[in-house]
């Protein structure tokens, strides 16, 4: 009411209650607000309401060095890589042969994509002991209020955390990694296509694991949908639900949320 654009008021907000301990309650009070208006199960937490977009900047104030030692290492892999095989590519001109190399090339690119999407999502299903405390208590909240909104759903408990661990944090970090100050540039046009593919496939395997025709069909590039059609095993559903147990529990983690000053205002 006294903002013209809440959202302006967010970052501050979210920096005082940090610094004062008074997130979780605060995080709690308002999504309880957004889930009176939440109508469908799968709709849960997926817009801009104030309790997202608090839960967004908490995320990257707090989950700084969680992202870096779980992610870090594999971008930079996967710029290297990517760089390798275009160079490959763009010098090939009317090469006799240029159609069959640049298939297998394209198979490799493929190949890279299947093994980096396979050890982005190892690193995260296996970094729960990682994630701060707080990020953990504003989840377990998450978790309870989502299951109390829709008793009748026993999936809205997961989807109600993986849509922000997930979505809206490790997926967003993988396509945008110079905003995370996990790369030290935007990265270029070929590696930014395949940290997006990698990204999509990410979100996709974190929705509660669950990859129904309909998700599939939800991608533009066919070699996508036949290409997610080896990740329909049971091991992820049960390593994505395992992790958003591990990651929604009140059992002690870091021993702080916050492993560096709070910036109460900068400038």
């Amino acid at each position: 009411e006294v903002c013209r654009d809440k959202y302006d008021a967010v970052l501050p907000l979210v920096r005082l209650l940090l610094h004062h301990h008074k997130l979780v309650p605060f995080v709690a009070a308002v999504a309880e607000l957004d889930l009176k208006d939440t109508q469908e199960a799968n709709t849960v937490f997926r817009g801009n309401s104030l309790a997202t977009r608090c839960v967004d900047e908490m995320m990257k104030i707090v989950g700084k060095h969680y992202l870096k030692v779980t992610l870090k290492p594999v971008i930079d892999e996967v710029g290297y890589s990517t760089e390798t095989v275009f160079r490959a590519l763009s010098p090939l001109g009317n090469h006799s042969d240029v159609n069959g190399l640049k298939k297998y090339l394209f198979s490799q690119l493929q190949e890279n994509l299947r093994y980096y999407v396979d050890k982005v999502f190892r690193e995260i299903v296996r970094s729960s002991i990682s994630c701060p405390t707080l990020m953990c208590d504003v989840f377990y909240s998450l978790r309870h209020l989502a299951a109390k909104r829709f008793p009748n759903d026993p999936h809205v408990q997961y989807s109600a955390v993986s849509s922000f661990v997930f979505l809206r944090f490790f997926a967003v970090a993988v396509v945008s990694p110079h905003t995370f100050h996990l790369r030290p540039h935007h990265p270029d046009a070929q590696t930014s296509r395949t940290l997006t593919l990698i990204s999509k496939a990410i979100q996709t395997l974190g929705s509660w694991g669950s990859l129904t025709k309909s998700k599939l069909s939800s991608f533009k590039e066919t070699f996508m949908c036949e290409f997610f059609k080896t990740f329909q095993e049971e091991k992820f559903t049960e390593s994505v639900k395992k992790f958003l147990d591990d990651v929604s529990s009140t059992e002690s983690k870091e021993p702080s949320g916050v492993s560096e000053p709070v910036h109460l205002k900068e400038g």
